[in-house]
C-alpha cells in the first residue's frame, strides 16, 4: 500500500488548503471506453459544494478530515430528463470525468463501480479508480468498501439544491460513511483515501460577464509593485470592460465596471469571474496594509464584506486608471478571503512599445549553506522589475536577466540541469520562464547547482523597440559593475531602505541601497 500511495501522490497537484486549487489527478494516459470525458448533451447546472471530505495528507499515509466549502460541481440533465451526469463528483480528486445516474421521481441514483480514472504506464501496474461507498471507522486503516450499491442525491426545488443521502460523520462512534474512490486491477478494492460525505450542492445563479459583440478593445498594462502583464480594455458608453486580469486561473474572464464622468471614477463591483478545475472565482476588492518592501512590497489582505467593490481614479488625458489604497483580487468565495491572485494598488495604462533601459534588478537573498548537508546547491531570491528606469511598464516577453558569479562573465544555464530551457545552454534567462521546479515564476528566484563562490551579480536586459538595452551588473556585496547608478543626496526623504541583500537599513550611509523601491548609490 505504501508504494501505491507514493504512485498516487506523484500524480497529485496542489494542497489541501485554500491557498491552491484542490488536488488534481494527472491527465489519464489512456481513456477507457467506459470513462465519460466529454460533457454530455443536455441542460448544464453549476453548483457550489458544501459538506465534509477526506484527502491524503501530503507525504504521508494518513487522511485529513476537511470541508468541501468553496468548490463547485457541474451537473448535466439529459434532454429526456431521465439521466443526470456529475463531473468531478469527488471534490478532492478532479479528473474531469463524468459519472451517470438515473433520475427517478425526486432522486438521482448513481450506481457504484463506475470508472472515474485510469492509469497506464510502461513497466508499471495498470489500475483505475471507481466510485464506491466507503465506511471508515476510527482511522484510515479501518474501512469497508461497497461497490455494488448506489449513491443517491435528493433533488430539492427545481434542481436548485442536490443533497447526497445516506452519508454521515458520527462523532459518537467515530465513523464516517461517504462516497469515495477505490482502486481497480493491480490494487483492486483498496481505498484511495478520497471520500465526500454530507454533500450539498447549491446552484450558482451568478454568471460571468459577457462583453458587447461590437466592443472595441485596446492593449493596456496592469501593474502592481514590480510586476505587470498585458490586458485588453474596452469602453462602451459608460461601461468599462477588461479581459486578461487573471493570468493563471480564468485568463479569458471579463470584468465590467461603470464609469462616472462627473467624478472620473470607475467602479467595479464584486462579480463572477468563472471556474477552473473545481473552484469558482470572483473579482472583488480587498483592504490592504503594507507589511514590508520585499519584492517591491508585500501586503496583508482583509476581506471587507461592506466594501467588496473596487474604485479607480481615471485620467481622461492619459486614459489611465488606478487604485492607490486597495487591492483587486481573484477570490474563491463571496463570503470570506480565499485569494488565488492579488493585485495591490493596481494601475491600468494604454501600452505602446518603445526602446527602454530596464529598471535595476537586485539580489535579495543568497543562501549557500546547503554544502553543510552535502548538497552542491545555493538558493537565490531576486527582484527583476517589469518596468523601465522611468517607471513605465515593459513587455515581459522581451525582458531577460543574466547572473554573474565571481566575475563579469555571464553564468551559463544548461538543459541537463534545468528542465525546459529553450536552448541547450543559455546565459540570458527569459523573465517569464519557469519550469516549476528550480526556476521560479516571474524571475523571483532560482536554484544554483553550485556553491563556494564569493559574490553574485545580476543584470536585466530588454529587447523592446527592436533594440537591446541593459542595466549594469548589481552584485550582492553592493558593487556596481561600471559605476553607472543614480545618486541620492543625504537630504532626500527615505521611507524605506534596504541593502542589496534585502536587509532593512534604518539610516543609509555610503554604499548601494534600495531606497523607496529604487537603486541609489550614496556617496
Amino acid at each position: 500500500m505504501k508504494k501505491l500511495l507514493l504512485i498516487l501522490l506523484t500524480l497529485l497537484l496542489g494542497t489541501t488548503t485554500y491557498a491552491q486549487p484542490s488536488r488534481k489527478l494527472a491527465s489519464m494516459n489512456r481513456a477507457k471506453s467506459d470513462i465519460i470525458l466529454t460533457q454530455p448533451e443536455g441542460e448544464l447546472h453549476t453548483y457550489v459544494r458544501s459538506g465534509g471530505c477526506t484527502d491524503v495528507l501530503y507525504g504521508s499515509m494518513f487522511v485529513s478530515d476537511l470541508k468541501q466549502d468553496g468548490g463547485f460541481a457541474r451537473v448535466v440533465i439529459s434532454p429526456d430528463k431521465k439521466t443526470a451526469y456529475f463531473q468531478n463528483i469527488i471534490s478532492r480528486a478532479a479528473t474531469g470525468a463524468w459519472v451517470r445516474g438515473q433520475i427517478k421521481d425526486n432522486k438521482i441514483e448513481i450506481p457504484y463501480g463506475q470508472l472515474y480514472y485510469w492509469f497506464e504506464k510502461i513497466d508499471e501496474p495498470e489500475y483505475g479508480l471507481k466510485i464506491a461507498e466507503i465506511t471508515m471507522k476510527g482511522s484510515h486503516a479501518d474501512y469497508t468498501v461497497n461497490t455494488t450499491g448506489k449513491a443517491v442525491f435528493r433533488i430539492d426545488g427545481d434542481w436548485s439544491r442536490l443533497v447526497l443521502e445516506n452519508t454521515h460523520a458520527d462523532l459518537a462512534t467515530d465513523t464516517i460513511v461517504g462516497l469515495g474512490l477505490v482502486y481497480t486491477d493491480a490494487y483492486d478494492g483498496e481505498w484511495s483515501y478520497y471520500m465526500d460525505y454530507e454533500t450539498v450542492y447549491t446552484e450558482v445563479t451568478d454568471k460571468p460577464v459577457t462583453p458587447p459583440e461590437d466592443l472595441v478593445t485596446e492593449r493596456y498594462s496592469i501593474t502592481h509593485g514590480i510586476y505587470g502583464h498585458f490586458v485588453n480594455v474596452g469602453f462602451s458608453r459608460n461601461e468599462v470592460y477588461i479581459s486578461g486580469v487573471s493570468e493563471d486561473y480564468v485568463p479569458s474572464a471579463w470584468m465590467k465596471g461603470t464609469f462616472d464622468e462627473s467624478t472620473n471614477k470607475i467602479t467595479f463591483p464584486m462579480q463572477m469571474a468563472g471556474s477552473y478545475q473545481t473552484y469558482l472565482y470572483y473579482f472583488m476588492g480587498a483592504d490592504i496594509e503594507k507589511r514590508d518592501d520585499y519584492y517591491g512590497g508585500r501586503y496583508d489582505y482583509t476581506f471587507n464584506p461592506e466594501k467588496l467593490d473596487i474604485v479607480f481614479d481615471y485620467d481622461p488625458e492619459t486614459r489611465s486608471f488606478w487604485c492607490n489604497d486597495r487591492a483587486l483580487i481573484v477570490n474563491n468565495s463571496k463570503d470570506s478571503l480565499k485569494t488565488f491572485e492579488r493585485f495591490p494598488k493596481p494601475v491600468f495604462r494604454p501600452y505602446t512599445e518603445k526602446a527602454a533601459t530596464p529598471a535595476a534588478p537586485a539580489i535579495l537573498e543568497l543562501d549557500t549553506r546547503f554544502w553543510q548537508w552535502g548538497y552542491n546547491l545555493s538558493t537565490l531570491a531576486i527582484s527583476v522589475p517589469c518596468y523601465d528606469d522611468k517607471g513605465d511598464f515593459i513587455d515581459p516577453s522581451k525582458l531577460f536577466y543574466a547572473l554573474y558569479i565571481d566575475n563579469d562573465e555571464p553564468y551559463l544555464f544548461y538543459q541537463d540541469e534545468y528542465e525546459g530551457l529553450p536552448f541547450d545552454e543559455i546565459d540570458e534567462l527569459p523573465y517569464l520562464f519557469t519550469n516549476n521546479k528550480d526556476i521560479y515564476p516571474k524571475s523571483t528566484g532560482l536554484y544554483l547547482y553550485q556553491n563556494g563562490f564569493d559574490r553574485i551579480g545580476i543584470k536585466s536586459i530588454y529587447y523592446g523597440g527592436d533594440e537591446r538595452h541593459e542595466t549594469p551588473i548589481y552584485y550582492n556585496d553592493g558593487d556596481v559593475s561600471d559605476g553607472v547608478c543614480e545618486v541620492q543626496s543625504a537630504e532626500s526623504k527615505v521611507q524605506s531602505c534596504y541593502d542589496p541583500s534585502g536587509r532593512r537599513i534604518s539610516k543609509p550611509t555610503k554604499g548601494l541601497y534600495i531606497i523607496n523601491g529604487k537603486k541609489y548609490l550614496i556617496k
